[in-house]
């Protein structure tokens, strides 16, 4: 019997442990865990600005694309839009640059990738034109061209494929 004795008492420590920690919770000192929380991402890093040669360049310079291969889809505010790129998965192994410029119902968002671990592509250029409408930003066009790492093209950006 004195087994169970034992097996009671350490019960009863354990349940005493259990009331004294839901009472410390009650009193503010711990959250509860019973709802969902909110989780607060931290802020994301100031991206730089793409650089003004790039970001002159015409529309016929790219390769035209669906806004959906790239994952944009209208939201509330351009950057919203925008985060299918900008993800921290997305951002990370390569040096990235924004610019996104309004000019009234309209925006122009480039984006610039290089560093690319990638033995025929360096780098990626991805221009969006955003139209404002009443429920937000929406894309109407996009478009892609890739920096070519080896060949003649090397080093050049092109809306071709890279050798």
């Amino acid at each position: 019997m004195s087994v169970w004795r034992y097996a009671l008492a350490a019960c009863v420590i354990v349940l005493a442990g259990c009331n004294q920690q839901q009472q410390q919770e009650a009193e503010g000192s711990a959250p509860p865990i019973d709802g969902p929380s909110e989780i607060v991402e931290p802020p994301r890093a100031q991206l730089p600005p793409v650089d003004a040669s790039l970001l002159g360049a015409p529309n016929s310079a790219f390769t035209a694309i669906e806004p959906s291969e790239v994952g944009i889809f209208g939201a509330p505010a351009v950057m919203e839009a925008l985060e299918p790129l900008l993800g921290p998965e997305v951002v990370e192994g390569s040096n990235v640059s924004l610019s996104v410029r309004e000019n009234g119902d309209d925006a122009i968002a480039d984006i610039v990738r290089t560093g690319l671990q990638d033995d025929s592509v360096s780098g990626g250029h991805v221009r969006i034109e955003f139209r404002r409408e009443a429920d937000g930003w929406f894309p109407v066009n996009a478009y892609r061209r890739t920096q070519c790492a080896r060949g003649g093209e090397a080093g050049q950006w092109t809306a071709g494929l890279c050798p």
